[in-house]
């Protein structure tokens, strides 16, 4: 039994010594004894560089998708519906030049107007029942009126009555002998349009001194404003009566008779107020619209121009200037006077502010 003992362990001693020749060494045990080598590999590192890129792209997608949650939306714009093409505007229609009217006088004295209608007074405030409204400060002097300007030739249409004419500023007048409440009433009333109340006062005025030219002739103006010619004559030739050398009186005369056409008379008592007081710009326009209506525009043109010297701002001058100018084809000249009406005129002559800016366009002015 010893002797197979023997045998079996020189046999594992011959085995052993045999691996150890072949470089087993040290560590290389028998299998026999059941002891294993640790194995010292990891994981492999293409493996961590995979799950690393993977956990970094997951992080990024999950946080852009939070952002796309919780972040507030957008607010969305008006859609903006632009034109297709451009819309080209029709031209303008041809515009006739405005007719030429008549100017009116002032009311409280016989001052001369100029050539074109004035705006409506306004009605004053009905003063309070404690105390009577005080009228305005007495004006002794009547009022003058100027002629109307006519339409240029583009546009003669004459109308069925000439407007009225224009208010001019007030001129200084002789003293009225009359009882002064009376006359103040009759102006104040005849300024706000009362007609009934300014026709009494001058009544009550007319018993109590029939003699007054300027009465006469504001009377005169009283009528002439509600189109009574017939009664408006009248009364300018009662004031000439009294005073032949009133030219106030006389321009308003010939203004009635240019508003009835009867343009010798008219043009007659024009040259008789010159002949008073020959730089009366208002009786220059006056005249210079009875020529026109003779059909004499150079003449017109020259008595235009001549008012214009006296007072390069009236209105009322450049105003029929432009008009003559309009009629006769001189365009240039037009457009020049033109705009100074709208310059020195377009607050007080409202009514014809639309008529004169339409035939500057047509123009080209």
């Amino acid at each position: 039994m010893s002797v197979i003992l023997d045998a079996l362990r020189r046999r594992n001693e011959a085995a052993a010594a045999e691996a150890y020749a072949h470089g087993a060494g040290s560590d290389a045990l028998p299998s026999s004894l059941s002891y294993h080598r640790r194995r010292t590999g990891g994981i492999a590192l293409r493996t961590v560089l995979l799950y690393g890129m993977g956990a970094i792209l997951l992080g990024f997608v999950g946080l852009s998708a939070l952002i796309l949650v919780f972040a507030p939306p957008e607010p969305t714009r008006a859609r903006q519906n632009l034109p297709r093409a451009a819309i080209r505007p029709a031209p303008p229609a041809a515009v006739s030049p405005p007719p030429a009217v008549p100017s009116a006088p002032p009311l409280e004295s016989p001052a001369a107007a100029t050539t074109m209608p004035a705006a409506p007074p306004r009605p004053a405030a009905p003063p309070a029942e404690s105390e009577p409204a005080p009228p305005p400060a007495p004006e002794r002097a009547a009022r003058v009126r100027s002629a109307p300007p006519s339409a240029p030739a583009a546009a003669r249409t004459p109308p069925a009555r000439p407007a009225t004419p224009l208010a001019a500023p007030p001129a200084p007048a002789p003293d009225v002998q009359v009882l002064p409440d009376h006359f103040r009433l009759a102006l104040y009333y005849q300024r706000i349009g009362d007609y009934d109340n300014a026709l009494a006062q001058y009544r009550v005025l007319l018993e109590q001194n029939d003699r007054s030219a300027e009465v006469h002739n504001n009377l005169g103006l009283l009528y002439d404003s509600r189109d009574q010619l017939d009664d408006a004559v009248k009364q300018f030739q009662r004031a000439i009566a009294i005073d032949p050398k009133y030219a106030k009186a006389h321009n308003n005369l010939g203004v009635a008779f240019l508003k009835s056409d009867r343009l010798d008379q008219a043009a007659a008592e024009f040259r008789v107020a010159l002949a008073a007081e020959p730089r009366n710009a208002e009786s220059l326009v006056n005249l210079a619209l009875v020529l026109r209506a003779q059909n004499r525009p150079a003449d017109a043109r020259d008595l235009l121009r001549r008012a214009l010297t006296v007072d390069p701002r009236s209105a009322g001058s450049h105003y029929n200037l432009a008009v003559v100018a309009d009629e006769n084809g001189d365009a240039v000249t037009a457009i020049q006077h033109y705009r100074a009406f709208l310059r020195f005129g377009a607050v007080s002559h409202l009514d014809l502010v639309a008529q004169v800016r339409a035939r500057l366009t047509s123009l080209g002015g």
